[in-house]
């Protein structure tokens, strides 16, 4: 009896664990309603630096485009003129755009605002670029400004 209701307990739990590990890396979690603006700035800056990421070490001149175009729709949100629905919205359901979410939250989001700014420029330059190496150093570049702004909001 014991061990049935072990292998029970043992199976419902490597099911809930296994799950999330599966999950495709686009797929992001649904922020609650009662995050702040903050909260929800911080999980789109922190997807977008994982796209920055990815285009800094992607082998392709089109991978560097595309996870440089995921980073900077998380960036400008799907309200913005720079968004392009080409690259697709890995961070749909986080929030409305790193810009916008961080001039919500005021002054606890400035100086990360700043930054969030500069960076979406940095992406956009990066999408224009034609050559591997200066694209993927373009997403390096995004990729620390990233990680700078996600530092001056915590």
């Amino acid at each position: 009896m014991r061990l049935g209701i072990a292998s029970v307990v043992a199976f419902a739990f490597t099911l809930g664990v296994a799950q999330p590990a599966l999950a495709p890396y686009q797929a992001q979690p649904t922020i609650t309603a009662a995050a702040s603006t903050a909260d929800k700035a911080r999980d789109q800056l922190t997807t977008a630096k994982t796209h920055a990421g990815f285009a800094a070490g992607s082998g392709s001149l089109s991978s560097v485009h595309q996870h440089t175009g995921h980073a900077l729709n998380c960036l400008v949100g799907a309200d913005d003129k720079r968004f392009d629905k080409k690259w697709g919205n890995v961070c749909e359901g986080q929030g409305s755009g790193v810009v916008a979410d961080l001039k919500a939250a005021g002054a606890r989001g400035a100086d990360a605002l700043k930054i969030a700014e500069e960076s979406a420029k940095v992406g956009v330059e990066t999408l224009s670029k034609t050559d591997l190496a200066t694209a993927q150093n373009g997403a390096k570049k995004l990729s620390g400004m990233l990680d700078d702004a996600l530092k001056a909001l915590r």
